[in-house]
């Protein structure tokens, strides 16, 4: 039954990037009501997954489309959040996300850097705003792609010269002063740091994170990943930069360094997901370009 689900998530989800064992540990959560539709032939045709007040998953199969299957997947599964004593549903992001909302090519503010996937558009976001959904952030919500072929060296100045700074991956005797960094710049980060794996194996690990020092005091991190969303797909992410050292193209550089070791490992294409507007300048400036964006989805039940 898992393959099934799996599957569907697939077919009907091809512009999210999610590696299969997060998806399969996601949907066999005990605490997801899981919401099947099948054809007379007991093919699962749509679903909807819920946790909590989140709707983690809601799709139908293109051929079944426009028959009320949707619709009667989403009120079961707004009962769902009703039954669990909810008053206000989520789409995308809670516990833990497939997807951080709804896959649209609709953006919600001014947005900068753009190349969305082709075939995108906006029939999953209206189905939403039909039944009474917003868009709940005052910005875009967005994923980035670059493919690495298109990047150059040169071009993007990898390891631009800032007075003082020097980068280089991490070891075990950085983690304290990394924390202390992630602390100061967004403390909701420090969370995805706290990981002894990260900073073992002398820069060989993966995922493993760069780090700007200025002198003995790190000021600046960076998750690089290697291949653990899908074969030739690396990633970087959870950018953070001391108050103190900002505006100083500390954080670009990181991403541009970061995004070399990609291609220099043998990456096709560099991603990273689940960002906001403002950040489509800063990895734009690293040639990254907004793919898909997500309609943060609630509604008042």
């Amino acid at each position: 039954m898992i393959s099934e689900w799996i599957d569907l998530f697939r077919r009907n989800f091809p512009f999210i990037v999610r590696e299969d064992a997060t998806v399969r540990n996601i949907l066999e959560n005990k605490e997801c009501k899981v919401i099947e539709k099948r054809n007379g032939q007991n093919v699962l045709i749509g679903s909807a997954v819920v946790h909590n007040n989140t709707i983690l998953m809601l799709c139908v199969d293109q051929e079944y489309r426009n028959k009320g299957i949707g619709l009667e997947l989403l009120s079961k599964a707004e009962q769902a959040v009703r039954d669990a004593g909810f008053e206000e549903v989520t789409v995308g992001a809670g516990y833990d996300y497939l997807m951080p909302g709804v896959p649209t090519s609709k953006r919600y503010t001014d947005a900068v850097n753009e190349r969305l996937y082709e075939g995108l558009d906006t029939v999953a976001s209206e189905f939403f705003e039909k039944r009474g959904y917003t868009h709940s952030w005052d910005c875009n919500c967005f994923d980035m792609r670059f493919p690495l072929s298109e990047f150059v060296t040169e071009e993007y100045n990898v390891g631009d010269t800032v007075e003082g700074i020097c980068y280089r991956f991490a070891t075990e005797e950085d983690a304290e002063k990394v924390y202390a960094c992630t602390d100061a710049a967004y403390g909701e980060f420090t969370q995805y740091y706290k990981n002894e794996e990260l900073y073992r194996g002398e820069g060989k690990q993966n995922p493993k994170v760069l780090i700007a020092t200025d002198g003995e005091e790190v000021v600046g991190t960076l998750f690089v990943n290697l291949e653990t969303e899908g074969e030739g797909l690396g990633s970087v992410g959870c950018t953070t930069v001391k108050p103190s050292h900002r505006g100083r193209h500390i954080g670009v550089n990181m991403v541009t360094i970061g995004t070399k070791y990609l291609k220099d490992a043998g990456m096709k294409e560099a991603y990273l997901g689940y960002t906001y507007t403002g950040l489509d300048h800063m990895y734009g400036y690293a040639g990254y370009k907004i793919c898909v964006y997500y309609m943060m989805a609630k509604k008042r039940l």
